[in-house]
Parts: C-alpha cells; sequence; structure tokens
C-alpha cells in the first residue's frame, strides 16, 4: 500500500513519533555531480580507468550536462594519446530502450594537454551536454571499429541513420549510462575503457515549452508510468505537478481505475494536490470516501495542498465526524504541515477519538507549533492517555507553557506513576521546573528509587495542594 506510504516524507518529526509511515511529499531526484572519491570508475587497464558522472539536474527542456574522468593506478605515467584522438561514446538505455551516441571528444576543451596522467592522479574533463548528440539504436550484430560501434556489411562500415537526439528519444524516469573511451596511444597501441553504469533521474522541465506531439507522448505515458510500480509512480508523480492541469485527466482516469494498485491511485492523488484546481480537487473530495483507507488518507493529507475550500470543507465535515479515526489523524497532519493552524474542532475531534494516532496528531501538531494556556485543557486530558509517548510529549508542551495553576499540578502528579518511564522522565522534569524542585524521576534508577520519586512528589502534592 503506497509501498507501506514510501510517499510520507515530509513530517519527519511527526511520523517517527506517531508511526504514521512516511509523509506523502514526492519529489523527483536530480542528477548530482559526485565528487572525485565518490565516483564509480570501471575496470582498470593498463592502470587506466574512466568514469562518468552527472552534473546537476537533469530534465527534458534543460541540460543533461556529464563529465567525464580518467585515473591511473598504476605505478608509471600513463599515455593518454593525442587530444584530438581520444573520444568517447555512450550507451544509454531505458527500459528495453539502447542506444549509443555520436562521439564525442572530451578533452577538446582542455587548454594544457600533455598527453600523460602520472601515478595516483585523475583527470577530470570539462562537463559537456549530451541533450543535443544524436543516438543509434543499439541492434544485434554491431561491432567495434577503431573503438566505436559501427554495421559490417561485406567488410565495409554501412552509415547508419540516428534514432533522433538524446533529448528526443528519453522519456522522464530512469536512465542507464555508460561512457566508453577510446585511447589512440600510438606505439604504445590503442586503448578501450569501459565505466560502470551510472542512473540518473530524467526530469520533465518546462512542460509548455515542449513541441505539442511530444507533450502527447509524454502524457500518454504517464499512466503507464504511475501503474508500473511505487518507484516508477513516485517518479511519475513530480513530473506530473510540472506537467500540470494537462496531467489532471490522466491522473483522474488512473484515480478512478478500480483495477490500478493503491499506490498508483494514491500517487496520482499526490499529484492531483500538487498541480490544484476545481478539476483535480473535485476527485481529491471524491477519494475522502474511497474503499481504501490508504487513498482516503493521502487524500486527507495532500489535498489540504491544494487550498481549495469546498475540498477544506469536505474534509472537516469527514474528519470532525469521527467514523474515519485515521483519517482524522491523517488531516490533522495535512493542516500541521500546509497549514498555519489546526481547525479547533478538528483538534477537539483527534483528543476524543478512540484511535491512539489521531490524539498523537493533535499533541504533536501542538508540540510542533508554539503551545500556550489555550492548549492547556486539551494537555491535561493527554497528561492521562494510555499512551506513554503522548503523555511525554504533552508533559513536554506543559513545560514550555509554564502553567502552574493546581488543575496543571494535579494533572502532572496524576501522570507520574502511570506506565512508561521516558513519560515519568518527561512528566518530573515538568514538576521541577515548574515547583524548583530537584526531584527527578531517571529511567534508569531501581525501581526502589523509581517508586521513592513517585511517593516524595505525591506526598509533597497531598500537603501542599
Amino acid at each position: 500500500m503506497y509501498m507501506k506510504l514510501i510517499i510520507l516524507a515530509s513530517v519527519v518529526l511527526a511520523t517517527s513519533f506517531l508511526g504514521l509511515g512516511e509523509s506523502p511529499m514526492p519529489t523527483s531526484t536530480p542528477a548530482t555531480t559526485t565528487a572525485p572519491a565518490q565516483r564509480q570508475w570501471g575496470r582498470s587497464k593498463a592502470g587506466l580507468s574512466v568514469s562518468a558522472s552527472s552534473a546537476g539536474e537533469w530534465n527534458l527542456t534543460g541540460t543533461m550536462k556529464l563529465d567525464l574522468a580518467v585515473r591511473n593506478t598504476g605505478i608509471v605515467p600513463g599515455s593518454l594519446g593525442g587530444k584530438e584522438q581520444l573520444f568517447a561514446y555512450l550507451l544509454i538505455a531505458q527500459k528495453s530502450n539502447v542506444y549509443y551516441t555520436e562521439k564525442v571528444l572530451p578533452a577538446g576543451g582542455i587548454a594544457k594537454w600533455t598527453g600523460k596522467i602520472d601515478p595516483a592522479k585523475m583527470l577530470q574533463m570539462p562537463a559537456f551536454d549530451i541533450a543535443g548528440l544524436k543516438v543509434f539504436s543499439y541492434m544485434r550484430g554491431l561491432k567495434i571499429k577503431d573503438g566505436y560501434p559501427a554495421q559490417i556489411v561485406a567488410g565495409e562500415v554501412r552509415a547508419r541513420l540516428p534514432a533522433g537526439k538524446v533529448a528526443d528519444v528519453l522519456r522522464p524516469g530512469p536512465v542507464r549510462l555508460k561512457c566508453v573511451m577510446y585511447l589512440d596511444r600510438g606505439p604504445e597501441g590503442t586503448l578501450q575503457l569501459e565505466g560502470r553504469m551510472i542512473r540518473i533521474t530524467l526530469g520533465v522541465g518546462d512542460f509548455s515549452r515542449l513541441p505539442e506531439q511530444r507533450r502527447k507522448r509524454l502524457l500518454a505515458d504517464l499512466s503507464a508510468r504511475m501503474k508500473k510500480d511505487a518507484f516508477s509512480a513516485k517518479s511519475a508523480c513530480a513530473d506530473a505537478v510540472r506537467m500540470g492541469s494537462p496531467a489532471v485527466p490522466v491522473l483522474a482516469k488512473v484515480v478512478h481505475d478500480a483495477r490500478a494498485k493503491d499506490f498508483a491511485r494514491m500517487w496520482a492523488l499526490t499529484a492531483l494536490a500538487g498541480i490544484g484546481g476545481k478539476e483535480a480537487s473535485g476527485v481529491l473530495i471524491e477519494s475522502l470516501t474511497d474503499s481504501a483507507s490508504g487513498v482516503r488518507h493521502v487524500a486527507a493529507y495532500h489535498g489540504l495542498r491544494a487550498k481549495n475550500a469546498k475540498f477544506d470543507k469536505a474534509l472537516n465535515k469527514r474528519a470532525i465526524g469521527g467514523k474515519d479515526p485515521m483519517l482524522t489523524a491523517w488531516a490533522i497532519m495535512g493542516y500541521l504541515k500546509f497549514r498555519k493552524s489546526v481547525p479547533p474542532a478538528l483538534l477537539a475531534a483527534g483528543v476524543n477519538s478512540p484511535q491512539w494516532k489521531a490524539r498523537a496528531a493533535v499533541v504533536e501538531t501542538i508540540s510542533h507549533g508554539k503551545p500556550d494556556r489555550s492548549h492547556l485543557r486539551i494537555l491535561r486530558k493527554l497528561l492521562g492517555d494510555d499512551k506513554a509517548m503522548i503523555r511525554q510529549r504533552a508533559a513536554r508542551a506543559i513545560g514550555y507553557i509554564g502553567d502552574k495553576s493546581p488543575e496543571t499540578i494535579d494533572a502532572l502528579i496524576e501522570a507520574l506513576p502511570l506506565k512508561g518511564d521516558n513519560a515519568a522522565e518527561a512528566v518530573a522534569a515538568t514538576l521541577c521546573s515548574l515547583t524548583k524542585k530537584k526531584w527527578a524521576y531517571r529511567a534508569d534508577a531501581t525501581p526502589k528509587e523509581k517508586s521513592e520519586i513517585i511517593r516524595k512528589w505525591q506526598q509533597w502534592w497531598k500537603e501542599n495542594k
């Protein structure tokens, strides 16, 4: 289910505390520059090896920059040959499609070329944009002629028509890439180096800048990517948000597809919330009553990103009604993440919920902000919760407020002997802060010492109440 809600990755404190899974705020994974020590190197030949590394974010309407590097792990200087003779080509794979690029001269931008690389040294070549490189479809029977793939017929190299340019043939999503470098070293002989396969995520960029036919193809592909698996759906979600309103009909169809897996429908909802608008909000409202709990909860959490009044009204009615306690919890967390405050009636519904995660969402909401005296009634009630982690957060929030009223002290004293050492530590720490006593409760103390601290606090309150 959403890879157990793999999309929920934003409210770190809340989710680790609540155990709600990870929070649905997906973003596409940008390609990043790899530090020299972290580069992935191919197998060494004559002491030399090659590596390719992406540089910056890759997208269809931007750049796809790559840099190549050679290192020498031998004990003698390695020959690289002439600058103009050194060339490379790239093997690029996406799903079942495999291409190789035209030749590139990666050393062309190096002003001082010695043709040598000393032992234990690395030569990193200037980054270049591969988006405009011509690519050829890989096919069986290709031979390597002078270091480059070639179709040979009757002993002669036959020219091939390109399949297009890199930016034309690739789609958004994961891309696998390998560099092959050819060194013509004269009398020392030629050398062909292969780098290791690297993986890069290709984004959409500015969707409106793409040609109309290209946009249609990407939209047609979006549904399939959503349904393939959770990782593909996550990448498709980020791209759909960049596509904007043209993607809404495709996403709505995925959500309404009864045969689609829950992860696909949930990621589609997440994208709809990121796009927003009347049509997207309508689908989110419908999903609040979906038969799949994960779909309902994602709609409740992420729908608040759309900032649509009709959705807010529908969500509040459903969450405050108490029929779906976990939806109440996710609604509270959504308000915490995407809005400045949580409606008081929704907080009250959370406090009285039979689902502990809804109550936990309430105390997390209060703790995450700036607790004040208006929260005391709720926090005192949560001090008596049967979940120790909820009592722990409630005690800390009360300590932040600094309230010394008899009602608050009484609630803290009542909470102190309840099960849970971490909660008891927090309760005693708040009591010490409010009363200036130094009767701390320690989780590593002996049972007798713990009982004595509790008895001391209870006796003090009995005499001073």
